[in-house]
């Protein structure tokens, strides 16, 4: 009987999950580690940019190898729900369709998520920003349940997406906004997404692009062929 209810259990998890965070299923993330390492094909599927982008975070969260030359990712992402990869490859959907809908760059989102939070989505700065683009509860994050309710943000720790989709939508929005008010300048709208002003020589700004040139660079080292994807 306990392992009739343990595999009815095991299914309905696996159900929860796929409903409630949109991207790789349940069980296609807990497949991903054994996908040859850095082959993210069975967890994001073809879809160019997003296995690009995978395989690109994949390799800027490597902090060392073992002795015996096996990669290790960065802790916080070794501890999480299904392992590394499967963060790795439902933050990877998420920042790609979100990024798409908002129409902004899915390497530039990535490299805001790397400086704000190390792609840490339960990462907290000193002032109370949450998520992996840092949402300060008292401003865009008050109206986010990830930032502002405990209880959800907790439920959601245990999912590899661990609710993202929600913080990146909101960070995104406040992107767009910061650039528009800009005057569309994309360096001034992320020094306004960091300080709050349109600040042309903000080093935040400079440092966000150089992490996306550098997951470009990354993403074109893993596979050459996926060119089409890569926008300079």
């Amino acid at each position: 009987m306990r392992i009739a209810l343990l595999v009815i259990g095991v299914v309905f998890l696996s159900a929860w999950h796929s409903r409630t965070e949109a991207g790789p299923t349940f069980a296609e993330e807990l497949q991903a580690p054994a996908a040859g390492g850095t082959d993210y094909r069975i967890a994001v599927g073809d879809h160019p940019t997003s296995l690009a982008l995978a395989r690109a975070i994949d390799a800027r969260l490597i902090v060392r190898e073992s002795r015996q030359g096996k990669p290790i990712h960065v802790q916080h992402c070794r501890v999480s729900d299904g392992g590394c990869r499967a963060r790795i490859a439902t933050l990877s959907r998420l920042i790609t369709e979100t990024s798409n809908r908002a129409g902004v760059d899915p390497f530039l989102t990535a490299g805001i998520a790397v400086r704000e939070s190390g792609l840490n989505p339960l990462a907290v700065s000193p002032v109370g920003a949450r998520g992996v683009v840092q949402l300060n509860p008292r401003y865009r994050g008050k109206s986010v349940p990830f930032v502002y309710n405990a209880r959800y943000r907790d439920n959601c720790s245990r999912r590899p997406g661990a609710c993202q989709r929600e913080v990146l939508e909101a960070g995104l929005g406040l992107y767009k906004w910061a650039v528009g008010r800009c005057g569309g300048d994309v360096h001034k709208g992320l020094a306004w997404y960091n300080s709050g002003h349109c600040d042309k020589q903000n080093g935040y700004a400079s440092s966000v692009l150089r992490e996306r040139r550098r997951l470009l660079r990354l993403a074109k080292a893993t596979e050459p062929g996926l060119q089409a994807v890569f926008a300079d």
